[in-house]
């Protein structure tokens, strides 16, 4: 199992995972030729979990050459939910923005329709900052809130699982 670039390869499964009927509140979509283009753009990352050769969720990063240095989550969606994998992919992604770009913020938007997916960014250690009332109107012409979340590099440091136990040794 690894966090790792997507390839346009990965197209296909991005689009088909996006599309699954389960998101259609939670998170838009593209389509190939938009996925290709922003792929190949330095200002954006894709990244894939992959376990046992299958895609099994894919992370959209937007913003990294932000002067202010904010990196986006985009996108974030999974095949399957209820499976455990937030628990693996959310630090190996949070780990993997603070480790390979110079971001001070990691931030992400969630629809108000989508409370497990609050929880599992609350859990992970990000602050909800606000709400956007009604900013996302959907294909039924309800219009939802967003809920903006973020972590900043000091509270990433800062976490818990970050922190060496008592019990580790200190490097010398």
């Amino acid at each position: 199992m690894s966090l790792e670039p997507a390839t346009p390869d990965d197209i296909p499964v991005i689009m088909a995972i996006e599309r699954d009927p389960a998101y259609a509140l939670f998170i838009a979509h593209f389509d190939a030729q938009e996925h290709a283009a922003r792929m190949a753009s330095a200002n954006e990352r894709y990244l894939v979990w992959r376990e046992d050769g299958r895609v099994l969720a894919f992370a959209i990063l937007s913003k990294l050459e932000d002067p202010n240095q904010i990196v986006l989550l985009k996108r974030l969606g999974a095949a399957a939910t209820d499976t455990g994998l937030s628990r693996r992919l959310m630090p190996a992604l949070i780990d993997l923005v603070f480790e390979t770009t110079p971001a001070n913020r990691f931030e992400l938007d969630v629809t108000s329709s989508n409370p497990r997916a609050q929880h599992v960014y609350r859990r992970e250690g990000f602050v909800h900052e606000g709400t956007l009332r009604e900013v996302y109107r959907h294909d039924d012409g309800v219009h939802y809130s967003s809920h903006l979340y973020s972590m900043l590099r000091r509270e990433w440091e800062a976490l818990p699982r970050r922190r060496p136990s008592p019990t580790t040794p200190r490097p010398s």
